[in-house]
């Protein structure tokens, strides 16, 4: 027994190891060039992660709260319909349309620090809780994710909820409850801001991207031969694109204060740990922590099929380490594609770059871009790109207007070759999307590397 409780413990220490982040430093000419060397995990000694009293009452509250059932209600639809035989019309059931359904809040009472648990009634997108044991009422629906304000108890904290989520909301009856699941989860608050949770979340994300970084550091990388992908792609790379991917683009560029974004996550993945943006999923259907969508998590099943990726895609993209892994994979394959398609302007110190970008543009206007612009491949280029129309219409309006033949074949000349810079400039550079979710990623590295300064 004592050998097991060692060896656990052990194993504990592992998984909740700190990275020590190694990034390259920048230069304020130029975006960071991204040559970190492998960062594995470290081990701190035989002990258990120190768990944050308010993460114990979550903890809690998310175990009360699973023996409570949800109910809900479905209203039939009707339509009328002629009977054959009588002629008279009459009304049938057509389908079903799900009505209310329950919610059930669990809620920290800070002045006796118990948890009260009360059910309420949601009806699209509205909730209501008639309990007299307390005062709670809705400030933005957002699903698993909604915020709450708590009038009674004072200063009452919702430390998680139970929802039933509902994919199918009308069908026939068997369609809707089979569509029907329960999702026990703690929803984002600015209350929990505390540096032992925000570095509880920071732990816990370590510790999935050190597991998964010890199970892939033997398998060679496809976009640097001759080493392994988490030599060619270090996990402190892999946790900073986990940040970006779950940050907004706008509000990170047009803030100085990229912590409060960081310490946000940090926040949903100490409260949620492996249920952390599980119930994530983008207008085009971006699912979990990595936000891939079915077509591209099927193809790289496939062309790693002794990965022993999870087949299927909702739960592959519901279990972080699986989706750390194939982010992993992709990124690599990304990048050995792009190193295939650039041979010009491919630099081996960059593929974290090249496979981000990818993983926003795609791989072809990546490799264009390296293979025109090399080192600024990564550049906004819509000014020039409107410089050259501008200077095209002028040259156009100029042939038009001038006689003389010679000048007439001297503009064309400098016509053809404004429209070949036009084309080139058009077909290689990145699109601002992906140049912004670049520049994105980028400030969440160097405000690692200032942590690590």
């Amino acid at each position: 027994m004592i050998n097991q409780k060692i060896i656990l413990l052990f194993l504990l220490a592992g998984v909740f190891g700190f990275f020590n982040f190694a990034f390259a430093t920048t230069t304020p000419e130029s975006m960071p060039t991204l040559t970190a060397s492998s960062t594995l995990p470290q081990i701190f000694g035989l002990q258990t992660p120190s768990v944050p009293p308010i993460i114990a009452a979550v903890k809690e509250a998310k175990i009360k709260l699973a023996s409570i059932t949800l109910n809900h209600a479905l209203s039939p639809v009707y339509k009328n319909v002629k009977n054959k035989k009588t002629g008279k019309t009459e009304k049938i059931i057509s389908s079903y349309k799900l009505g209310d359904k329950d919610i059930a809040l669990a809620i920290l009472d800070p002045n006796t620090n118990q948890t009260i648990l009360t059910v309420g009634r949601q009806n699209g997108k509205k909730m209501t809780f008639q309990d007299p044991a307390v005062d709670v009422s809705l400030v933005t629906f957002n699903g698993v994710n909604s915020k709450f304000k708590v009038n009674f108890p004072s200063n009452g904290q919702i430390v998680a909820l139970k929802y039933l989520i509902s994919p199918k909301e009308s069908g026939s009856k068997t369609a809707i409850e089979q569509s029907l699941y329960e999702a026990v989860y703690v929803p984002y608050s600015q209350s929990f801001n505390d540096p032992t949770v925000l570095a509880y979340g920071s732990d816990y994300l370590n510790g999935v991207i050190n597991k998964v970084a010890e199970v892939l550091k033997n398998i060679p990388s496809n976009s640097v031969p001759g080493k392994t992908i988490t030599e060619a792609i270090t996990p402190a790379l892999i946790k900073s694109l986990v940040y970006a991917e779950h940050t907004d683009t706008g509000k990170v560029l047009n803030s100085t204060d990229i912590k409060s974004t960081i310490d946000q996550l940090n926040i949903v993945f100490a409260l949620n740990e492996g249920d952390a943006y599980k119930y994530s999923v983008s207008t085009a259907n971006a699912r979990g922590i990595a936000q891939f969508i079915p077509s591209t998590y099927v193809s790289l099943t496939k062309r790693h099929a002794d990965a022993n990726l999870i087949p299927d895609f909702v739960a592959g993209m519901s279990d972080h380490e699986n989706s750390i892994k194939a982010m992993y994979l992709l990124l690599d394959d990304y990048a050995g594609t792009v190193r295939v398609k650039a041979k010009l302007g491919f630099t081996e110190g960059r593929v974290f770059e090249y496979g981000a970008a990818s993983y926003n543009g795609g791989t072809t206007r990546v490799a264009k871009a390296v293979n025109l612009f090399g080192d600024t491949w990564n550049e906004d280029r819509s000014g020039q790109e409107n410089a050259t129309k501008l200077a095209i219409a002028n040259l156009k309006s100029k042939i038009k207007k001038t006689s003389d033949k010679k000048t007439k074949v001297s503009l064309q000349v400098q016509l053809a070759e404004e429209n070949t810079k036009l084309a080139n400039l058009q077909s290689g550079t990145l699109r601002n999307e992906t140049v912004n979710y670049l520049k994105k990623i980028y400030k969440v590295i160097q405000y690692f590397n200032g942590q690590e300064a």
